[in-house]
């Protein structure tokens, strides 16, 4: 039922489109519930890593390790997308996921070693990523790539919306270790709309690597590997600063809360970013939205109530989509100007960037060892904003074209 009403929202919103309701309708679906699912915990992870008794050097190698093995994972998704396709390596990723909620739901028993969590972690999270541009940069509609991203966005911030909601509340009342339960059951139920159709994409390809032009690319991979390092402080160092240095009382349930409303606030200016993404301001919103959000990295520090947290996380969430949006369109776009190496280039950025986090978040585990926690996520802070402005070194070659006065 899910799936038929969105269908039919697709069909007066996508009224330029004569296929690919389906594909695209299963696609926003399937990663709806995975967004649940997965931000029912993700918010959380740090903080209740560092509960368990995890160090702070432990809990940044955690990440650093977790991008190490998706830069490997990358590469090897790829390979996996060209000879199975992304629907069957979305299963696997699925697999995987539900692999590493059980291990963070025995985390209290067994306390296991970070590498052991990151592990299927960092490969799950590689096989859906790759898998999921290279099917959305396929079925999209080139000239209207920013609304049909639009809509993503607005259906993934439903998720983002219930998840943190729903995980707060179950961390709060039945403890934290229950929210992994709960995700395992979401992965579960985001597996059964990929089965309602055939692969979108040709299967058994060769990947051609060689081919790849990296100097016509350089600039795409360094400005989304400023991209990804912003992405994975906001998401996870922010998150752990708020847990431990501004939350008192029921942090699960006071975390989960705070990043619901925001997300609530800013389903609408999703949508509205996905229709100027495919106007001629598209790459000076980018810049505008990179620049503003470097901005909140400078306050963030002095951020010390849940108001403050809210202003901040709202602002944010307004502020990444506007660059993000259309960053993402013209990547799409640069992939359909690669015939035959969609698949490689895809790979490449993913594991440039999960090189680059990796990078970042190994560094920070080194520094944690010489300074206290405090000290170390203002840092990242830091590093988060100026990643924030490198986003602004793209030359995606949809935005180079000059409008007609």
């Amino acid at each position: 039922m899910l799936k038929t009403n969105i269908e039919k929202i697709l069909r007066r919103s996508h009224f330029w489109r004569d296929v690919g309701f389906s594909e695209l309708s299963e696609l926003y679906v399937s990663n709806m519930l995975r967004v649940v699912a997965l931000s029912t915990f993700m918010v959380f992870l740090p903080f209740f890593l560092w509960q368990q008794q995890y160090s702070a050097p432990a809990i940044f190698a955690f990440y650093g390790v977790f991008f190490v093995v998706r830069a490997v994972s990358d590469i090897s998704a790829g390979y996996f997308v060209a000879r199975y396709g992304p629907k069957h390596t979305m299963i696997i990723s699925c697999i995987l996921q539900i692999i590493t909620a059980a291990l963070l739901l025995s985390v209290p028993n067994r306390h296991w070693h970070i590498v052991i969590l990151a592990l299927p972690f960092g490969a799950s999270a590689s096989f859906f990523f790759i898998a999921y541009h290279v099917v959305f940069s396929k079925i999209k509609h080139t000239a209207k790539a920013g609304s049909e991203l639009g809509h993503m966005q607005a259906f993934e911030k439903v998720g983002y919306l219930i998840g943190p909601f729903v995980g707060g509340v179950i961390g709060s009342v039945l403890g934290p270790r229950y929210i992994f339960l709960a995700a395992t059951v979401l992965l579960f139920a985001s597996l059964v709309p990929l089965f309602q159709t055939a692969e979108p994409v040709k299967v058994h390809q060769k990947l051609r690597f060689k081919e790849l032009p990296v100097d016509k690319i350089k600039r795409d991979l360094f400005a989304n590997a400023c991209l990804g390092i912003e992405n994975t402080l906001c998401i996870n160092a922010w998150a752990f600063y708020v847990a431990v240095f501004v939350l008192t009382g029921s942090v699960y349930a006071q975390l989960g809360s705070l990043t619901a409303l925001a997300v609530l606030v800013s389903i609408l200016s999703a949508k509205l970013i996905g229709r100027l993404s495919d106007t001629q301001y598209a790459r000076r919103i980018l810049r505008v939205g990179a620049i503003l959000n470097a901005l909140t990295y400078i306050v963030r520090p002095w951020i010390n109530s849940l108001w403050g947290v809210f202003a901040v996380n709202t602002a944010n969430e307004a502020i990444t989509a506007a660059y993000r949006m259309p960053f993402m369109k013209g990547m799409y776009a640069a992939a359909d100007d690669l015939p035959g190496l969609r698949i490689v280039y895809i790979s490449s950025m993913e594991a440039s960037d999960s090189i680059a986090k990796a990078t970042v978040w190994l560094m920070l585990a080194i520094l944690a060892g010489a300074f206290d926690l405090r000290t170390v996520l203002i840092i990242s802070f830091a590093i988060a904003g100026l990643a924030s402005l490198g986003v602004m070194r793209e030359r995606f070659a949809v935005y180079n074209v000059r409008q007609k006065a």
